[in-house]
């Protein structure tokens, strides 16, 4: 294999995260307006299915490879994709098409709402099928995602993989620095402290990315928030609680503080970005670096031969450590794909007929029940079990995205000095006002 070049893996790690984050919020909209859309034809035997779907960065398409093996296993359904810029130019185009003449049948779209490419705001809008009456999609969608798929009752798109969160590691030169991996933020802080006199750097950062700044506090959140307000989002939709009353965002904001004080970080985390900060894992001049492990293929697209290795990001005790692990991304059936039982088909077999575990072969992601024959994972074994400390991310049901986009700059003038943890919470509080 080919060693990926560094811009090809930037926009691979961004996808990585992005897939998983675009999705942030609770939606809006009318009943109404969601009862009007037609509920999904049974599935076909034969037939044509067009779909539109995010670029990835990887070659060939994660997709692709789910879509080759479903005309294999259904040789009278073809499957033809596009895939489009991440981020705004997919959002646009996405919504333009679903409200014009040119729908595809199948689209990805991400659970939750808030954004423009949000599960539930397009199911608002009256441009996804109702998948309700399907029968395989009976027991499909975790408990705790309920809110990021259905609405109303209704199921509007289906889930295809599962996505870890975790502090993944070098393992080569995680050994040869000596350090035990840290079950305890104590122990975090002082591998950092060691690893810093080592001339090597903890955690790699890509401060200079909002979404990359934003998931390592929310990884800090699952510790110190969801241990102890484990209801923390539907009491702040509800008015009960707010960022800046929350004891756990208190104390994430300021373990950020405290972390760089400790020397966790590189010098000029604030203005890395990815192709600075992923780089520097794979070098071994960082030992680890928080990101999803469907980050895992772009990695080893660098440095085939690297040995990656995936822990929890430990809280104040090892017995207060949780994981995210979501079902973080969708792919739903529009007004005009509800009348072609062929998309009806596929959406079956990516979720329920093996295209979850083909996706996760290829990404490092998770498929929907299970975990992968991947070493790298084995550290996540023991909580992947443990339902009592498993969460989805914290951000997923937020109002809109600005609440997310406010912590990932809030990181940033953390590290700088230029904001409080005050400021921070603050300003995500106000964000959420604006919803």
């Amino acid at each position: 294999m080919r060693p990926a070049s560094r811009p090809t893996i930037a926009v691979a790690l961004a996808a990585a995260g992005a897939l998983m984050l675009s999705g942030c919020g609770g939606g809006g909209g009318t009943k109404d307006q969601a009862a009007s859309v037609a509920a999904a034809a049974a599935p076909a035997d034969s037939g044509t299915v067009t779909l539109i779907a995010q670029a990835s960065g990887n070659k060939p398409e994660p997709l692709a490879e789910v879509i080759s093996s479903f005309e294999k296993k259904n040789p009278d359904i073809k499957v033809k994709a596009e895939y489009l810029p991440i981020g705004t130019t997919y959002a646009n185009s996405l919504r333009t098409r679903l409200r014009g003449g040119n729908q595809p049948d199948v689209f990805y779209a991400a659970p939750g709402g808030g954004g423009l490419t949000s599960l539930l705001n397009l199911a608002d809008a009256g441009l996804t099928a109702d998948l309700t009456r399907q029968s395989w999609t009976k027991g499909l969608v975790d408990d705790n995602a309920r809110e990021l798929f259905y609405k109303d009752g209704r199921l509007w798109g289906v889930p295809f993989d599962r996505v870890v969160v975790a502090q993944v590691y070098n393992g080569a030169a995680l050994k040869e620095s000596g350090i035990e991996i840290p079950r305890t933020m104590d122990e975090l802080m002082a591998a950092c402290e060691t690893a810093k006199k080592q001339g090597k750097t903890m955690l790699t950062l890509a401060g200079a990315s909002t979404e990359n700044a934003g998931l390592m506090a929310s990884a800090l959140a699952a510790n110190y928030v969801l241990a102890d307000e484990p209801h923390f989002n539907s009491e702040r939709t509800q008015g009960k609680t707010s960022f800046a009353g929350s004891k756990g965002w208190q104390r994430t904001t300021q373990a950020i503080v405290d972390m760089k004080k400790a020397g966790c970080f590189q010098k000029g985390a604030e203005a890395a970005d990815i192709p600075q900060a992923a780089p520097a894992l794979v070098e071994g001049k960082a030992l680890s670096f928080i990101i999803p492990t469907g980050a895992f293929g772009a990695l080893r697209g660098i440095s085939p031969d690297l040995k990656l290795e995936a822990h929890p990001l430990p809280g104040v005790t090892a017995e207060g450590t949780n994981l995210y692990s979501s079902q973080s991304d969708a792919l739903a059936i529009s007004a005009k794909g509800a009348k072609n039982g062929a998309a009806t088909t596929f959406l079956k077999y990516v979720s329920t007929g093996g295209g979850d575990k083909v996706y996760a072969q290829v990404t490092g992601n998770l498929p929907l029940k299970g975990t992968l024959d991947d070493p790298a994972l084995d550290g996540l074994s023991g909580l992947l079990a443990d339902e009592k400390h498993i969460f989805p991310l914290i951000q997923l049901p937020w109002p809109n995205p600005e609440v997310y986009s406010e912590l990932g700059k809030g990181v940033q003038g953390l590290l700088t000095g230029q904001q409080s943890p005050e400021d921070v919470l603050k300003a995500m509080d106000a964000a959420w006002q604006n919803s």
